[in-house]
């Protein structure tokens, strides 16, 4: 056997330690991302922590979802957005009346004194996003504001002058969220989450499971990292491989136990080549974990008495909030001392119907997002881990402030959210922008020029997390050294 070869076969054993097995059907597609690992570093702060990345895909509509309530912010606001919607007087209309804003959804950032309010909703979903501005109102919630893609700050004149300076791609949907996950402007392999996770999981007790999970069943290169995939999961539980035999509730085909044994002989053999090797070895991880992960949901210490919206958001918070508990019970094989969840909300590309007072409109949307973030907010605090977990929303951009007639498009600056009780909470991080048309920081549309960073938000995360070393942040977020800080101050230490 040639060096190159047992070079190859103990990379890809101490690389199988490390991936994120779990049910065959989870982990098998993520093979093709094996690349160098890295070695982890215990994390600089103590105890369980855990980010929550709710992605908003398709591109929120950003200020209908944070909308300035002074008279005269809220007056250039309705003139943006082509004036109060009415669906007989003014359908092409954008604005939400100011006297629909009630006190439910109306907050004040903390800061600055000045008065906002969030998504009020409609007849079908009135306050639409009261939970969230009841939360925002206790310190546990933060909004910052005119986020993006930035390779460095730009002005206007520079927007016009320099197409060099503008993210690739700009009003794209696949390439956005792409930098979005990445945290960065330039194609990458690994994305923000993973290279965090790469760095922090060394604590970890199982280092089979690995602390990216998604409950979202579709890829997503935020979790990956050098040395971390992402674990798939559904809203129903871990995903069992069919027509074999899982447990006794899922059988498979008539001949789900030859077809188990048949497999298990299999993985039992020995492989020359060290690709097959590691392939069949990780899939008996993935089994390995199936095992662990099945009976540790169904027992008490995968169970979540709070009762969550029956919504598809709401439904797979459930199943993080139920991870986080049998992950941080001594009692399960988990223990973890740091996750990274990826759940998504589809349904946000609104080019029309962004008005409509059904489950085809915006806020429908918004308000399955703020009962559904409030459901597991209460969750945390019937675990004990308010404290420890932090959730926050990212999407591909926001949307024009001018109509297209019955919606609107793709944009650049928007608003995200951050929720938890380490959230230095009541605040607006970041500048609100002038909601006008072709302003100084907007373009003729209203696409607002972002000015705050993702590489800023996401660098804040990852310092909570215990990312602390500013090597390792520049690694990971190769720009921040073009904006003036790392920390946006959102978070506790």
């Amino acid at each position: 056997m040639t060096h190159d070869i047992k070079t190859r076969r103990q990379f890809l054993k101490h690389l199988g330690g490390l991936l994120c097995a779990g049910g065959a059907s989870a982990f098998m597609p993520q093979l093709q991302l094996i690349g160098s690992a890295t070695a982890a570093t215990r994390a600089t702060v103590p105890g369980y922590r855990a980010l929550v990345c709710v992605y908003l895909a398709g591109g929120n509509d950003a200020y209908n979802t944070l909308i300035p309530y002074d008279t005269a912010r809220h007056a250039a606001y309705v003139s943006a957005r082509g004036g109060v919607y009415h669906p007989n007087t003014n359908p092409q209309g954008l604005a939400i009346a100011r006297d629909a804003l009630t006190s439910a959804v109306q907050i004040t950032d903390s800061a600055t004194g000045a008065p906002y309010a969030l998504n009020p909703g409609n007849a079908n979903y009135p306050a639409a996003m009261a939970e969230l501005a009841n939360l925002f109102r206790q310190n546990k919630l933060a909004f910052i504001a005119n986020v993006g893609t930035l390779t460095r700050r730009i002005t206007k004149d520079e927007y016009n002058a320099l197409p060099a300076l503008r993210p690739p791609q700009l009003y794209s949907h696949n390439d956005q969220e792409n930098l979005w996950h990445l945290g960065r402007t330039t194609n990458y392999a690994q994305g923000w989450g993973g290279q965090v996770a790469d760095r922090v999981r060394l604590d970890n007790l199982n280092q089979q499971l690995s602390p990216c999970i998604s409950v979202y069943g579709g890829t997503n290169r935020f979790q990956v990292g050098l040395n971390t995939f992402p674990y798939h999961i559904d809203s129903s539980g871990v995903v069992p491989l069919s027509n074999i035999y899982n447990d006794p509730d899922n059988v498979g085909s008539q001949f789900g136990m030859q077809l188990d044994g048949a497999l298990d002989r299999m993985l039992a053999q020995s492989y020359p080549s060290p690709f097959s090797s590691e392939y069949a070895g990780t899939f008996k991880r993935a089994r390995a974990v199936y095992d662990l992960l099945y009976p540790a949901l169904a027992s008490a210490a995968g169970q979540i008495t709070t009762e969550f919206p029956s919504n598809d958001l709401g439904e797979q918070l459930k199943m993080v909030a139920r991870m986080i508990r049998l992950s941080r019970d001594t009692s399960v094989n988990v223990q973890h001392k740091r996750q990274i969840y990826f759940v998504r909300l589809a349904g946000f590309d609104m080019h029309d119907k962004l008005m409509n007072g059904d489950t085809a409109g915006h806020a429908y949307l918004l308000n399955a997002l703020s009962k559904s973030l409030s459901a597991f907010w209460q969750a945390m605090n019937e675990i004990g881990a308010q404290n420890e977990v932090t959730a926050f929303t990212m999407s591909e951009f926001a949307r024009t402030l001018s109509s297209n007639g019955n919606g609107s498009d793709h944009a650049w600056g928007g608003v995200q959210l951050v929720m938890g009780g380490a959230v230095n909470g009541g605040r607006i991080y970041g500048t609100y922008p002038e909601l006008v048309l072709n302003g100084p920081m907007s373009l003729s549309r209203g696409q607002m020029i972002p000015t705050t960073s993702v590489d800023q938000m996401a660098a804040t995360l990852a310092r909570w997390m215990g990312v602390t070393g500013t090597n390792d942040l520049r690694t990971i977020f190769p720009n921040l050294i073009n904006f003036d800080t790392d920390n946006l101050g959102f978070m506790t230490a």
